[in-house]
């Protein structure tokens, strides 16, 4: 990549008579550079991600080899070996599965939470109206 999220940012223009407006020209690197940013964490993250999913491959590879090497006449071994594995995968998935969804609890009680304070809060407003209108309403009558 020849640009970073910096280069965009610091990019400056001369100024022309009848030329573009530096504000907008300004807030839309801002915003291309953000993107940018955001768009070179995403493939660092990425790579990231394909280096470790390849690491494993390569683990199950030398490990279902050396299984190989060490009993050829028993498969059995590599299967158990992979079968653990699987397992392994199984345990991380439903660990994460739990994570997540306790994380969506807590939200989720979160917002209950919140919504049952805004209806309180709703109605104080309601009465205070009411109390204030019917003052209003009482003086009028006077």
């Amino acid at each position: 990549m020849r640009l970073n999220h910096l280069d965009i940012l610091e990019q400056c223009f001369r100024d022309k008579f009848r030329g573009y407006n530096k504000q907008e020209v300004d807030m839309f690197l801002h915003l291309v550079a953000d993107d940018f940013k955001e768009m070179s964490e995403e493939i660092e993250s990425l790579k990231k991600k394909i280096a470790h999913k390849n690491d494993l491959i390569n683990d199950l590879k030398s490990q279902s080899e050396a299984g190989n090497q060490n009993d050829s006449a028993d498969p059995e071994i590599t299967r158990e070996i992979l079968k653990e594995k699987a397992r392994q995968v199984m345990r991380e998935v439903r660990d994460q599965t739990e994570s997540q969804k306790k994380k969506a609890l807590q939200e989720l009680n979160t917002l209950k939470n919140e919504i049952q304070k805004l209806t309180q809060e709703k109605s104080s407003l309601i009465d205070n109206i009411k109390k204030s209108a019917r003052e209003h309403f009482d003086q009028f009558k006077k």
